[in-house]
């Protein structure tokens, strides 16, 4: 023993000054703001060395006891609760490392991996695999939630530069007939939103979707309700207006609501289907087909102002050419079924099975007519009227009845007289007394009538009525949209 002391002595120089010991080789004085001092150029310090049973073992360790870990490689020392990692010691650097590929972030165990900042837990992974941000628990189902506040937005990413960026890449190729690239749901009230895009610049769109196959349709709206719309769209700042009772979609604008138009020269613009009807169009193609079970179009104006002109429809070849109005009331409260230019005509077929034209003729007034025949009987009769045809015509001094009487048989000729609204007497001229079969044509004004609102359409007042006249024409200026396909997109990400 005395040996082995005797050999420290002379190898170790070991210096005690009051409070302060020095160990080296020099017998240099320690330093006077250290208790132990030691120095050395070719050795160094050895830590007490033990595995994490062993240290976790240890009983009541002082705060600051320094160890090696052996099964962690890494020195740690007892801050007075736990034990704590010591910098430069297999941990992450304020300044960075220096990596050899092996090295990792996060947890060995089943424990979560959480990240703070002003002390409170904002992210944390969690074992199964799970990233959480602003909450402890991952919404199910979810790889990765993010919960916010009113005041905050979860989500967002921003892109710069002339290219064909994209802020955001959502690629779903599962075979599921129910994948989805991007689903938005939202529980808010009257004009929140599930998915919503802004369009800022002169070219933007709001949101753009591109199918590939016959089947992959650029845009989908659907609603399950029974009263629901499967979509809402507005344009020139109009504001969205739908039906109570639902539809397939709502289209609304200051000027225009729809607009259809396509670029082949047998194409039709716009195809609309009731009574869960299929589609139906000219093979020459059309601006629209519209097909129903019992109505294929129907028209409606809404007007209840007197005095102005109004139609459920109105039909134009362009300019004015050929133009007609279907069911229309005119200014001057005339209503009409049919008004137009042209000729009014029926087709039948000749003599060889081909289909020709006949033409309807025309009067300045407002005329009903009727047929029928009649017998003499000793040389005089009285012709009543069908009642309904009476109902419908006015006789009067300005409006009488014409008649003209076509005889079947030989007498003195004859002569109408009495002509009322209900009837005419015929008689035979000369007093004859003959029993002369004959037919008679008869014509009168139609009679004015009173209308649901009210007013009267004075159809007795007309001749030579002046035409509402063709309808002045615009053509709208359009312009074809230079889109981005998603195609174009997807190369610019793969680059």
């Amino acid at each position: 023993m005395k040996k082995i002391i005797l050999i420290l002595i002379t190898t170790i120089s070991f210096s005690s000054f009051a409070q302060n010991v020095a160990i080296n080789g020099t017998g240099a004085a320690p330093v006077a703001s250290a208790m132990l001092d030691i120095a050395s150029t070719n050795s160094g310090f050895l830590t007490p060395r033990m595995t994490s049973a062993q240290r976790t073992a240890i009983a009541a360790p002082a705060t600051g006891l320094l160890v090696y870990d052996t099964t962690l490689s890494a020195f740690l020392y007892f801050d007075g609760a736990i034990w704590r990692l010591m910098a430069y010691s297999g941990g992450w650097l304020l300044a960075g490392n220096t990596l050899v590929g092996t090295e990792f972030m996060g947890s060995i165990n089943a424990q979560p991996v959480r990240f703070f900042s002003t002390n409170a837990e904002r992210m944390r992974i969690i074992p199964t695999g799970e990233v959480v941000i602003n909450s402890t628990t991952a919404n199910a189902g979810d790889l990765f939630s993010v919960y916010s506040s009113n005041a905050s937005w979860p989500i967002n990413s921003y892109v710069t530069g002339a290219g064909n960026v994209s802020a955001g890449y959502f690629a779903n190729t599962s075979s599921s007939t129910g994948a989805i690239g991007v689903l938005g749901t939202v529980a808010g009230g009257a004009g929140t939103a599930g998915v919503r895009g802004t369009g800022n610049t002169a070219n933007g769109n709001g949101v753009t979707g591109v199918g590939q196959s016959a089947t992959a349709f650029g845009l989908r709206g659907h609603n399950t309700d029974v009263n629901g719309t499967g979509a809402v769209i507005s344009g020139d700042g109009a504001g969205a207006t739908y039906l109570v009772t639902g539809g397939g979609a709502a289209i609304t604008g200051a000027d225009v609501g729809v607009w259809g138009r396509v670029t082949s020269a047998t194409g039709t613009g716009g195809y609309f289907s009731g009574n869960a009807q299929g589609a139906t169009n000219l093979v020459g193609g059309s601006g629209l087909s519209a097909v129903g079970t019992n109505f294929g179009v129907v028209g409606f104006s809404n007007s209840v102002v007197n005095g102005v002109l109004r139609a459920g429809g109105y039909f134009d070849t362009g300019s004015g050419q050929s133009f007609a109005y279907v069911g229309a009331r005119t200014a001057a409260n005339v209503v009409r079924k049919i008004e137009g230019n042209g000729t009014v005509n029926t087709v039948v077929k000749d003599l060889n099975n081909k289909q020709v034209v006949l033409s309807a003729p025309e009067a300045p007034e407002n005329l009903f007519q009727d047929f029928g025949q009649g017998q003499l009987v000793n040389g005089k009769v009285h012709i009543t009227i069908d009642p309904i045809f009476s109902k419908n015509i006015i006789v009067n001094q300005k409006h009488p009845l014409r008649v003209f009487v076509q005889l079947q048989g030989d007498c003195n000729g004859v002569f109408v007289s009495n002509e009322t609204g209900t009837g005419f007497d015929v008689t035979e001229l000369k007093s004859g007394s003959s029993n002369t079969k004959f037919t008679y044509f008869i014509t009168a004004n139609r009679a004015d009538e009173i209308l649901s609102d009210g007013s009267v359409s004075k159809y007795s007042e007309e001749r030579f009525a002046p035409s509402m006249g063709a309808q002045k024409t615009e053509q709208k200026e359009s312009k074809e949209l230079n889109d981005n396909l998603e195609v174009d997109i997807k190369k610019t990400k793969d680059k």
